[in-house]
């Protein structure tokens, strides 16, 4: 019976410490935010260029798997998570031009949204080889983690939906949003 009870609980543990890797980066399958379980809903690559050079490995982590954006983007009561672990340095100016682009690309550039994005932007900076930004949407705030240091948050959901919308919304690079979304393996 000791024995039997030794190897579930190993199973156990080991289903779950299982992680998903793309392009040599792993995530894992699920985590704890916010007092929610989320789950890793699908990896993509962010190619910049006509080139393709590779730039970051985006993780979606949602509280259930969907394959469409709409229903989570709407959802402020939603606990969302996005993983950004970078496979090359990004300099912090090119970082800022990125997101007013994808705010711009995706509508929501907007004047009431301005002053947060500028607040968000101050947290960028040069960012390194395996280095991560993790940003966390919960109901009424956007958390920033620039390589593990927590930044103040953001209020509003407002800003939160804007901010998630760059990935799926007029997206600069359908094959990140198809891989974040599940669609692609």
């Amino acid at each position: 019976m000791k024995v039997f009870a030794i190897l579930m609980t190993s199973l156990f543990m080991t289903l779950n410490l299982q992680a998903a890797t793309k392009a040599g980066i792993d995530m894992p399958d699920s985590k704890t935010v916010a007092g929610k379980t989320l789950f890793l809903n699908g990896q993509g690559i962010r190619k910049a260029t006509w080139l393709g050079i590779k730039v970051y490995v985006g993780g979606l982590y949602l509280e259930e798997k969907m394959t469409d954006h709409k229903p989570f983007l709407e959802n402020d009561k939603m606990v969302k998570q996005v993983v950004m672990h970078f496979v090359r340095d990004v300099d912090g100016e090119k970082l800022i031009g990125a997101w007013n682009d994808g705010f711009k690309n995706s509508g929501n550039d907007k004047s009431e949204l301005k002053d947060r994005l500028k607040t968000f932007n101050s947290y960028m900076g040069d960012i390194k080889k395996d280095q991560q930004i993790v940003i966390t949407f919960t109901p009424d705030q956007t958390e920033v983690s620039f390589n593990g240091q927590s930044k103040t948050a953001i209020k509003g959901a407002d800003f939160g939906k804007a901010l998630l919308s760059v990935w799926f919304v007029g997206q600069a690079d359908k094959g990140l949003t198809q891989g974040m979304l599940g669609l692609e393996k």
